[in-house]
């Protein structure tokens, strides 16, 4: 049995290798932090490792969980600390998912693994094993199939996907069930020796998980009829074992301590303290190279290679003030290095801006590389920058950064201005040794503030950043419309203008309703709001419940009575709430046409209770989309939310790309006119900027489900509040 491993160095205790006069030892040792290893089984030889290698580190998600829920989650092996993921003495579960998680694919396969374990003290290590998590199917025949059977093809697949295997396809395929389905189709389809058409179907009930079911197709020959009636197809079921086996490492980790290796060293001529490197790889460290000028002097060039250094270049990097240790742990297959560059190295560099490139490479090929700056100035202190797609600044609010260059400054504080202004506004500076932090508030959105490090005597150079935009939704008012009649649903947009908001009208308009419509009676301003009706959608007694409903987004298809859609558009900006105007007219429940088998039983239990309506709001990042089993032609399959009715897949505030989200569940409102409502967002994820939004109202609670009542929400004026 063969398997894919990716390993990520979490923590370590390492024992000494190798070392170039560095007093200390350095082996990566804590409590209550835990080394992790996740191995990934696969089913057949691989062809691509280097491809494959780099989807699955891509791809892996990783979720630690206690007993009060996740307390930890990491989006790619990249992002996995190299010093350890620190946790509390107690119970744990880790869970990983990588790979595509599609319907139907010859090609995609998805991984999932789960494995408890307990923090007491010290490192834990921990493997966590990922297996296919697919159904998978494949087909063979028998040698004398082609004597009686030719253009034959087996189409295996369920509600939301399908795979032709034409001809003698011996490739496997891969599903992803939908919820509450256990049952796979086939439908085996040729042309018999006499040229009729043959036909066979049947069902692979209640199937597994990382488990293969290969379609046997086999023909017993008879002299009293063409063949057909001796075709039969047995399947076969067996737990899929391993083929193939790649180790997949976390490329070697460099930072700095106690300073971030990216903005470099800065100091003030004479005035630097020790500054110290840390590699860390999951693996025997191979190179580790550092290249910068001011190594001329001391060794007769720019660049070195630590791990193979002679002693005669120790001898005289040492005496200069740069020493390192080098420790690897033989058993546990984990190294580390920790390079010092000492006061008297340091404090020698003339004033000027240079650049130190740091390369480590591991034993496994996987190789690094950081650019350092080192900066030696006058400077008492200086800002420090804040990249434009730091997280950190928002429309109205944003984190800035300084640091100390002079030791004797005692006084030191970030100040700010919009750009273009001349006088200066002191920030709430909170200092940790060096290092200057403030919080600003009450910012103007979309605009450009200079902030500084300013003390006695002495301001810095000014760096800027730029606040988020008050990015508005189109048509917010839900002034602009297509009206449209028979068969063709309205459209929530002027003729002309892009699409930005759709409903479910194109669903009902098959059956000449509309559930979304334009309306004058109850309004907050304008001509129009938009009136979303719930109703049974039917002729002559055929159709479905259909909650009146809006959302950012497309319709994407009609599939029978159901509908496949897409949510989501993009939106760079992160809004605080929601806020708008509404009145609803619910009715009670009384219509139940869920088809989901295990919701069947709780829309059931609805029925005679009140309606109620929906609205809410997300706020999503720009990985982790969802690809639609079938669009109409034209229309773009991937979204960062996909909704298929038919398979009950709806929106989950869980998926990994949701970074906020706001809820307003709306009961009977008071009075004649509209309310006003206010949506706050909880943001659960603050460490990326938004990339896209989703808003849907729905007038039925319970409407992707297909259960409801005749009940009728009007919405208007909606504003996002920063």
């Amino acid at each position: 049995m063969r398997k894919i491993y990716i390993a990520g160095v979490l923590a370590a205790g390492l024992t000494l290798a190798s070392a170039c006069s560095d007093n200390h030892d350095y082996a990566l040792e804590g409590e209550g932090k835990v080394m992790l290893t996740a191995s990934f089984s696969n089913d057949v030889k691989v062809a691509s490792r280097a491809t494959l290698e780099e989807e699955l580190s891509s791809s892996t998600i990783i979720w630690i969980s206690g007993s009060k829920g996740l307390v930890r989650k990491y989006e790619g092996l990249q992002n996995l600390p190299a010093d350890g993921i620190k946790l509390l003495g107690g119970n744990y579960v880790a869970e990983a998912w990588a790979g595509d998680s599609l319907s139907a694919s010859f090609e995609a396969k998805y991984y999932k693994g789960r494995a408890p374990f307990t923090i007491t003290s010290g490192t834990t290590r921990v493997e966590l094993p990922c297996h296919i998590a697919n159904v998978v199917t494949s087909v063979d025949y028998s040698d004398n199939i082609d004597g009686v059977l030719t253009d034959y093809t087996i189409t295996v697949g369920h509600s939301r996907g399908s795979l032709d295997f034409v001809g003698k396809d011996t490739r496997k395929g891969y599903f992803m069930m939908p919820s509450g389905s256990k049952n796979l189709t086939w439908s085996l389809k040729g042309k018999l020796a006499d040229g009729s058409a043959f036909t066979k179907e049947g069902v692979i009930e209640n199937v597994q998980p990382a488990t293969e079911y290969v379609l046997h197709v086999t023909y017993t020959p008879s002299s009293s009829d063409n063949g057909g009636a001796f075709i039969n197809i047995v399947i076969d079921e067996s737990t899929i074992d391993s083929e193939d086996e790649i180790l997949i490492t976390v490329a070697p980790k460099i930072v700095g301590t106690s300073f971030d290796i990216k903005q470099g060293i800065t100091g003030q001529p004479g005035m630097f303290d020790k500054k110290s490197l840390y590699i860390t790889a999951s693996s025997a460290l191979k190179n580790v190279v550092i290249d910068c000028p001011l190594l001329a002097t001391t060794i007769g060039g720019n660049d070195i290679d630590l791990m193979t250094a002679d002693a005669s270049v120790c001898t005289s990097l040492n005496a200069a003030g740069i020493e390192w240790n080098y420790v690897y742990n033989e058993a546990d297959d984990i190294s580390n290095m920790k390079i010092n560059f000492n006061e008297e190295w340091l404090n020698a560099i003339p004033a000027g801006e240079y650049q130190m490139n740091v390369t480590a490479t591991d034993a496994l090929g996987k190789k690094s590389v950081v650019a350092m700056p080192i900066t030696v100035t006058n400077a008492k202190a200086e800002a420090v920058e804040v990249s434009a797609a730091a997280p950190t600044t928002w429309a109205t609010s944003a984190m800035i950064y300084g640091r100390l260059l002079d030791a004797s400054v005692t006084d030191g504080r970030l100040e700010y201005r919009k750009a273009g202004d001349t006088a200066w506004t002191a920030a709430e500076t909170a200092i940790d040794g060096v290092n200057l932090s403030a919080e600003l508030t009450g910012l103007t959105p979309g605009t450009t503030y200079e902030y500084r490090v300013a003390c006695a005597g002495f301001e810095s150079a000014p760096k800027t950043i730029t606040t988020e935009a008050n990015l508005q939704l189109p048509n917010a008012s839900f002034e602009d419309w297509q009206i449209k009649s028979g068969r063709n649903g309205n459209l929530i947009y002027a003729e002309g203008d892009a699409m930005f908001w759709d409903s479910g009208n194109h669903g009902s308009a098959s059956l000449s309703k509309q559930v979304t419509t334009p309306d004058g009676t109850h309004k907050h301003s304008g001509q129009y709001s938009a009136l979303l009706t719930s109703q049974k959608v039917a002729l002559m007694g055929i159709g479905r419940f259909a909650a009146g409903n809006i959302f950012i987004g497309q319709y994407l298809k009609t599939d029978g009575t159901d509908g496949i859609l897409g949510w989501g558009r993009p939106f760079a900006s992160r809004p605080k709430a929601l806020k708008g105007y509404l009145r609803y007219q619910p009715g009670e429940i009384k219509y139940n046409d869920c088809k989901i088998d295990d919701k069947t039983a709780e829309m059931a239990s609805h029925v005679g209770q009140t309606d109620q309506g929906i609205i809410y709001i997300v706020i999503l990042s720009d990985d982790n989309k969802m690809t639609a089993s079938a669009t109409d032609s034209g229309k773009e399959k991937t979204w960062p939310i996909v909704v298929e009715t038919k398979s009950g897949q709806v929106f989950d505030v869980n998926r990994p790309n949701v970074l906020g989200y706001g809820q307003l569940i709306v009961d009977a409102t008071q009075g004649d006119g509209m309310i006003e409502f206010n949506i706050p967002i909880e943001y659960f994820r603050t460490d990326v900027k938004g990339a896209n939004i989703a808003i849907t109202c729905s007038a039925s609670r319970y409407g992707d489900y297909f259960c409801g009542g005749d009940s009728k929400m009007w919405i208007d004026d909606f504003e996002l509040v920063y």
